[in-house]
């Protein structure tokens, strides 16, 4: 038995609107085409569907027990083209976002509310990381979006930059320093410092930045996450350098912020899996991701 969709809408039509001409017209095709089509779907089934009158075609009781079973499978096709005219329309879609837990706790919740506020048919989760966790995300295919360093050599990811941050010298407001504009890094040499460890992706740069300017502070202490530092800065354990991106995110009473000389400037990028198709639900938010950022971490 050889049934099309054609057959099935010509039936249809025929069965709602009575005649095959009313029938063609719905169909914007001609009367003895929908009349060709009934009749295809006639030889196809194997039965009598309409009884042919002057006053139009009059559907047996087969043909009833027929439509019934059509107008169920047509209200999926129009689920269903609801669905991707939704999904088109960007009315519908999830996006799965993992960030470094210093941006998804900051701007990156900021920039996911207002796409949520702007885009109330699309889902977004967040979740917050470190370096490798975002990076395996994306690669597993189990996050769509990553933001992290840029510096990331995957041949799964792509990496595109979405801004240049830098580092600022995070310390008690009474310190020397915070009478200096831009402090020079050299000033920090043999200051007590709580610091980021060295196998954080973030404390290596940090660390390799000193090292380059032949700096060596006197660390004191360690933490895993800006607002530890930037506490223990505050409680008078000493300076600490910090990403300028997320110092908004501090009530920096008692604790003064300085960029530094020469700078120590980071790329941060959103990360895709290069081996997969994105949808427009992450299209969309990518878009408002990038149009976003500077809003909150500036040029």
């Amino acid at each position: 038995m050889r049934i099309n969709l054609r057959q099935i809408e010509a039936f249809r039509a025929a069965m709602e609107f009575g005649s095959a001409t009313a029938a063609s017209e719905i169909l914007h095709i001609t009367q003895p085409a929908v009349s060709r089509l009934v009749s295809d779907l006639e030889l196809a089934v194997g039965f009598q569907l309409f009884e042919r009158r002057a006053r139009g075609l009059v559907p047996t009781q087969d043909a009833h027990t027929l439509y019934e079973e059509v107008k169920r499978s047509f209200v999926g096709m129009e689920r269903i083209g609801q669905v991707a005219g939704a999904i088109k329309e960007k009315a519908t879609g999830t996006v799965r976002v993992i960030a470094l837990s210093k941006y998804a706790d900051g701007f990156v919740a900021s920039i996911v509310g207002t796409f949520l506020k702007r885009n109330p048919g699309i889902m977004v989760e967040l979740e917050s990381a470190g370096t490798g966790a975002v990076v395996q995300g994306i690669a597993s295919q189990t996050y769509d979006v990553g933001i992290a360093s840029a510096a990331i050599s995957d041949s799964l990811i792509q990496a595109e930059p979405l801004f240049e941050t830098s580092v600022v010298l995070a310390m008690p407001s009474d310190d020397p320093l915070a009478g200096q504009s831009v402090v020079p890094l050299r000033a920090l040499n043999g200051r007590r410092m709580v610091v980021l460890p060295e196998d954080s992706e973030y404390g290596s740069v940090v660390a390799k930045g000193l090292r380059r300017a032949k700096v060596a502070p006197d660390v004191v202490g360690q933490a895993r996450s800006h607002p530890s530092l930037y506490r223990m800065v505050g409680s008078g354990a000493g300076l600490a350098l910090i990403d300028k991106t997320i110092t908004s995110d501090f009530a920096a009473e008692g604790v003064t912020f300085r960029p530094v000389d020469p700078p120590i400037v980071r790329t941060v990028a959103t990360l895709v899996n290069s081996r997969v198709a994105r949808s427009i639900a992450t299209n969309s938010f990518l878009d408002a991701l990038r149009n976003e950022v500077r809003n909150y971490v500036g040029d």
